[in-house]
């Protein structure tokens, strides 16, 4: 068992159950954008809070879903990005690091430029969600010392959440 399932079972009322149900209805819930894209979304926050066990997780999810190629490009800015990848994203990933790093800094113009990217409220709402339900996650694993995993240990716990989903 994951140093983070630990975490969600260890109080499962006060945070495991919610923090559970919460995940899955902002990563597996109908919306805009695929679970792959939202994946995405969660890998490259958990990057950019440098928090190694849930990007490693949430990348890994993201890969089997988009595939290596892609993640390679969005998640770790070490490739190209592929031709087939859904015109939206990368705009809304830049707006959610920036969301992320100097929420302060963002402004109407910044929501216009996604609008403009023909991308709506409700999707940006939606990504702005994954980012949240990831930064909550990546402090409470940084703070209690969860060590990322190795591949292995990523695969398998990428396969169980998409077979499972997040409401453990």
């Amino acid at each position: 068992m994951s140093g983070f399932v630990r975490v969600l079972g260890f109080r499962p009322t006060f945070f495991g159950t919610p923090i559970g149900r919460y995940g899955d209805a902002v990563l597996r819930g109908p919306g805009r954008w695929a679970i792959g894209e939202r994946e995405v979304f969660g890998a490259a926050v958990s990057a950019g809070n440098a928090c190694g066990y849930c990007t490693g997780v949430h990348a890994q999810i993201a890969a089997e879903c988009l595939g290596h190629p892609v993640v390679d490009a969005l998640v770790h800015r070490k490739a190209e990005l592929p031709a087939d990848v859904e015109q939206a994203v990368p705009p809304m990933l830049e707006f959610l690091r920036r969301l992320s790093r100097d929420p302060e800094g963002l402004t109407t113009a910044d929501v216009a430029t996604l609008r403009a990217a023909g991308i709506g409220d409700d999707a940006i709402r939606e990504a702005a969600h994954a980012a949240a339900l990831l930064e909550i996650c990546n402090r409470v694993t940084t703070a209690l010392g969860v060590d990322a995993m190795d591949s292995v240990g990523n695969r398998e716990s990428a396969l169980m959440l998409l077979r499972r989903g997040y409401d453990l």
